[in-house]
């Protein structure tokens, strides 16, 4: 839809129809950009359509019914993959929707997240900028789906940067660039351990589930430190 809009707007520009710049702005959940959306996702940014496109991403399908998407963490319990007797929630990594975007060979891909609101403000600024298509992907804790207090949202959110679970850089014209190093080092078992969603993994029987989760998050820290040209 967005990229028809800019199409319009530039055949009107050319006649002279429309005199003013515009920006172009679209917004999806994960579920419509992870999932169901990526086709025509992947096919606006290959063509070079210049807009910005800010994924919302709360990690599942929230406002249907809670139900697992290709963003939803690995262990986590949704609707679809509830922990049980034989499953303990999701049993896939999730999806690096972000990596996808920078293979786009497009000018501006970054992660950034409602705890730290400059880094948002600076990103979106750059996205707008620059020449072609950008994508914004935001980390946006959800009450209802991650299953914690209303009041502990942005805590939950700087949690997850803190614990490197999600992690702040951009990539500008194929450059990576980390945009925040946590001085202290959180478990991710910090930042699980006040959501509902990760509930079940805290019995001592799935304490491996855990250390899977800590070992693998690690591990992606590692490859994004050497991406950014930094030292751990």
């Amino acid at each position: 839809t967005i990229s028809g809009v800019e199409t319009a707007y530039k055949v009107l520009k050319k006649k002279g129809k429309i005199k003013d710049d515009i920006n172009f702005v679209a917004f999806g959940g994960d579920g419509g950009t992870y999932d169901i959306g990526l086709q025509a996702l992947s096919g606006a940014f290959e063509r070079g359509h210049r807009f910005v496109y800010v994924l919302y991403d709360n990690e599942a399908y929230m406002n249907t019914g809670v139900q697992r998407s290709s963003a939803t963490p690995y262990g986590a319990s949704t609707t679809t993959a509830p922990a049980g007797k034989l499953h303990q929630g999701k049993e896939e990594w999730r999806k690096d929707i972000t990596a996808i975007a920078v293979a786009h060979h497009i000018p501006y891909v970054a992660q950034a997240s409602v705890s730290n609101l400059v880094d948002l403000y600076n990103k979106a600024e750059k996205a707008f900028n620059c020449k072609g298509p950008a994508f914004i992907n935001v980390l946006q804790p959800c009450t209802l789906g991650w299953r914690y207090p209303m009041e502990k949202t942005i805590e939950m959110a700087k949690l997850a940067v803190e614990s490197k679970f999600w992690t702040l850089f951009e990539v500008e014209n194929g450059i990576y660039k980390l945009n925040y190093k946590p001085s202290k080092n959180v478990s991710v078992s910090e930042f699980m351990k006040s959501q509902g969603r990760f509930k079940h993994l805290f019995k001592p029987e799935n304490k491996h589930i855990i250390d899977f989760i800590q070992k693998r998050t690690e591990e992606e820290w590692g490859k994004l430190l050497k991406l950014c040209g930094e030292s751990s």
